[in-house]
Parts: structure tokens; sequence; C-alpha cells
């Protein structure tokens, strides 16, 4: 090796500085270098679940959400429904009234009806009678009694009716 200008002793004593050299490296630079890329590539690895968390989380809440989102809407559909119900009963309700009032006051104008027709058959018998009782007392030149005077209107009033069938 003296031939090429390597002593053993320079070669070793190299050899053993090199050593050192890788020593120092790793315990200073390659060491704290992996536990600096161990350390973040823990956190990037926590970062990465909290993200999955996060995502479930979140995926967890909008089902939730649409699920409560699903039930207001049918909730909603069902008291448009029970409102458009009672809307319908109130009307049938109120119609019924209309017509029980439109058949209350039908029946109290036929009532009035007949009450003022009666009242104007009575008003024509009185002065049918009186007319009749005039007439005769003035073709008889002599006043009726009262017992005549009926038998004279009930007479005339029977034929009245009986023209009139």
């Amino acid at each position: 090796m003296d031939a090429l200008g390597l002593s053993g002793w320079n070669l070793a004593f190299q050899f053993v500085n090199f050593l050192i050299f890788l020593w120092l490296m790793h315990r200073l630079l390659f060491k704290p270098i992996s536990e600096m890329l161990r350390s973040r590539r823990d956190r990037i690895g926590a970062s990465l679940r909290e993200a999955d968390d996060l995502r479930a989380r979140v995926d967890q809440e909008r089902a939730e959400f649409q699920s409560e989102l699903s039930d207001a809407r049918d909730e909603a559909q069902r008291i448009r429904d029970e409102a458009a119900r009672s809307a319908e009963v109130l009307r049938a309700q109120a119609l019924d009234r209309a017509r029980e009032e439109s058949e209350r006051l039908r029946n109290d104008a036929l009532a009035e009806i007949d009450r003022s027709r009666d009242q104007v058959r009575e008003e024509i018998r009185n002065e049918t009678a009186d007319l009749v009782l005039g007439a005769t007392a003035r073709v008889l030149n002599r006043s009726v009694s009262d017992s005549e005077h009926r038998r004279l209107v009930e007479e005339a009033l029977s034929e009245l009716q009986g023209d009139r069938t």
C-alpha cells in the first residue's frame, strides 16, 4: 500500500474518523430529522383521522337533518291536510246551518202567508156577511135579527165556497 501512498495507520485513522462522522451525523442530523418526519407523519395521520371523523359526523348530521327536514315536511303536509279537512267540515256545517236557517225562514214565511190568508179570508167573510146583511136589510126593508143574520151569512158563504169548487 505504500506504493499507492497509503499507510495502514492513516487508513485506519480515516476509517475511525468516518465512523465517528457517521455516528455524529446519525446522532445530530438523521435522528432529529427522523423524529421530525415521524412526528409530522403522526400529526398528518391524526389530522386525516380527525378529518374522517369530522366527515363522518357531518354525514351523520346531514342524514339527521334530512330526516328532520323530511319529518317537518310530512308534519307540514299533515297540518295542511288537517286544515283542509277542518275547513271542509266548517264549510259543510255552515252550509247545513244556512240550509236550516233558510228552511226555518221558508217555513216561517209560509206560516205567515197562511196566517195572512186566513186573516184575509176572515176579513172577506166578515165583509161579505156585512154586505149580505146590508143587502138583505135593504131588500127586506127591515132589520135582521142576530140568529137570522148568522144563518144568512152561513148560507151565503156556503154558496160562495160551493161556487169555487
